[in-house]
């Protein structure tokens, strides 16, 4: 996604106190310290829940979710502030003017977002006008990732909300000794303090969040009925370095490589550096769909070649190769089942089969660089319309290696 480069080295910005250097692991009980949910869908008559889990039971945690839309990674972030045991909700629903809205009335929100949050706040004009933030208006351009962008031109960028990912950021721990609920105007107290660089503050952990701190989930509902839902992924030993400052600003954006920093954003792509991925399907592929999801991929038009191959069940097999595809040129890529399995030109002998994508590798410097193997989230869905409502019928994680 095009970011906002503050104006500082990092090392200006932040105050940072190192703690004990984890190795990153993807999580095996959907437990940890950062979290990603692959995927989520405001559209139509599909909303989106999501509960972030704090399943430490005597320790506050702290922490900072992103919603990122699924084009070029646009984002809107917020904190959020968790008891012992405590679980945030909150749920995003297109309009029928077509906007996409999260609401939520969870108390552990911001209070200065409390009543927005209540009523609903319009993603795509919040990341809009949180991209000029740190524009200089008096020049009319704002500079991203180095470069000078004319305002105009900026606004034109395409940003789109019914469909995208969300992360979990830890930002802090405090060891309460006791399982009762911390007043939240605390909890807020305590952020605002780490924002002014205070370290000192009573009960911060000396060691970074758990790395049992943390779970999430994805609902997806019509008509206020869950359908389905998908756990968010978990990754442990994330956080080691205290973060304060500027970085944690409910202003600032949500930057993987200064809240987790560059190298544990680097072993997360890393575990999920997996080229091929495998899955089956029926009645023709009807009403079945993959996302892939690229993370830190933060780029509009990227592009990644790859090879199809379907099969079907007496191992026939129809191969493509794409280098590059359009389909694969955003955050989340998808893929209707149904259109591959009709390349076949033979819906009858590939009814029902296997689909291998395999060799999917970036054509751009994202995540680990041109030419190397993606990093990939991959779920298969189905999505029917039944009536006049559509509805995700079931969504799962698919195998990758």
């Amino acid at each position: 996604m095009l970011k906002v480069m503050l104006k500082n080295s990092i090392s200006a910005l932040l105050l940072c106190s190192v703690l004990n250097a984890d190795k990153v692991q993807l999580s095996t009980d959907n437990m940890g310290d950062f979290l990603i949910a692959p995927l989520y869908i405001a559209k139509g008559d599909i909303c989106s829940e999501v509960k972030i889990f704090n399943t430490n039971e005597t320790s506050s945690i702290l922490a900072k979710v992103a919603f990122r839309e699924h084009i070029s990674s646009h984002e809107v972030d917020f904190p959020i502030f968790l008891s012992p045991g405590d679980v945030w909700v909150g749920k995003v629903c297109q309009t029928e003017s077509g906007s996409v809205c999260l609401t939520s009335t969870d108390d552990s929100n911001h209070p200065s977002a409390m009543q927005t949050l209540k009523y609903g706040q319009n993603l795509k004009s919040h990341s809009s006008d949180a991209t000029y933030r740190h524009a200089d208006m008096s020049k009319g351009y704002v500079e991203i990732e180095g470069k000078s962008y004319a305002i105009q031109e900026f606004q034109k960028e395409n940003i789109d909300f019914t469909k995208g990912y969300i992360e979990v950021f830890p930002i802090a721990q405090f060891y309460e000794g006791t399982t009762k609920k911390v007043n939240k105007n605390i909890l807020v107290e305590r952020w605002d303090s780490l924002e002014r660089g205070d370290l000192s503050i009573k009960n911060l952990s000396k060691y970074g969040v758990d790395s049992k701190s943390l779970s999430g989930l994805v609902s997806f509902e019509t008509s206020n009925q869950e359908t389905s839902s998908i756990p968010m992924t978990a990754f442990k030993g994330a956080h080691d370095v205290q973060l304060t400052g500027s970085a944690i600003s409910y202003n600032s954006d949500a930057s993987t490589e200064i809240l987790l920093g560059k190298n544990k954003k680097i072993a997360i792509l890393k575990l999920l550096q997996k080229g091929n991925v495998s899955f089956t399907y029926n009645d023709a592929g009807v009403d079945q769909y993959i996302h892939i999801l690229f993370p830190f991929s933060h780029k509009e038009k990227q592009t990644r070649r790859y090879k199809l191959i379907i099969r079907d069940l007496e191992e026939n097999k129809y191969t493509m190769i794409f280098s590059p595809i359009p389909k694969m040129s955003n955050e989340i890529s998808m893929f209707c089942i149904e259109d591959l399995v009709s390349l076949t030109r033979d819906t009858i002998k590939f009814n029902e089969g296997m689909i291998q994508i395999k060799e999917i590798t970036n054509n751009d410097t994202v995540q680990l660089g041109k030419n190397k193997i993606a990093s990939i989230l991959p779920t298969l869905s189905r999505i029917k319309t039944i009536g006049n409502k559509s509805m995700v019928i079931n969504t799962i994680y698919i195998p990758v290696k």
